[in-house]
């Protein structure tokens, strides 16, 4: 495979689990909403997890982090195969 291949792939993949987990969070805080009438307080869903809050919390900072990469990626100027135009 051809390093353009894998750097599409890769990309694809990122947006994927991104947009994925973006949907999750919005589909359960409507669920809740729906039953309970207000919004589900994270914080303290977390904290009931117990031991499990740090899982949590490093797979959502790698989501986040995953996020912020390709945007980096999606915005970044390409600048080794641009050709300069001289003014006369």
């Amino acid at each position: 495979m051809s390093g353009e291949v894998i750097k599409g792939t890769g990309l694809s993949l990122g947006w994927a689990i991104v947009l994925i987990w973006f949907g999750a969070n919005l589909l359960s805080q409507a669920l809740y909403i729906g039953f309970y009438g207000e919004p589900y307080d994270a914080n303290h869903i977390l904290k009931s997890l117990g031991t499990w809050y740090w899982l949590c919390v490093m797979i959502e900072l790698v989501i986040w982090l995953i996020f912020g990469a390709l945007l980096i990626q999606k915005f970044k100027l390409n600048t080794s195969n641009r050709s300069i135009a001289e003014s006369a």
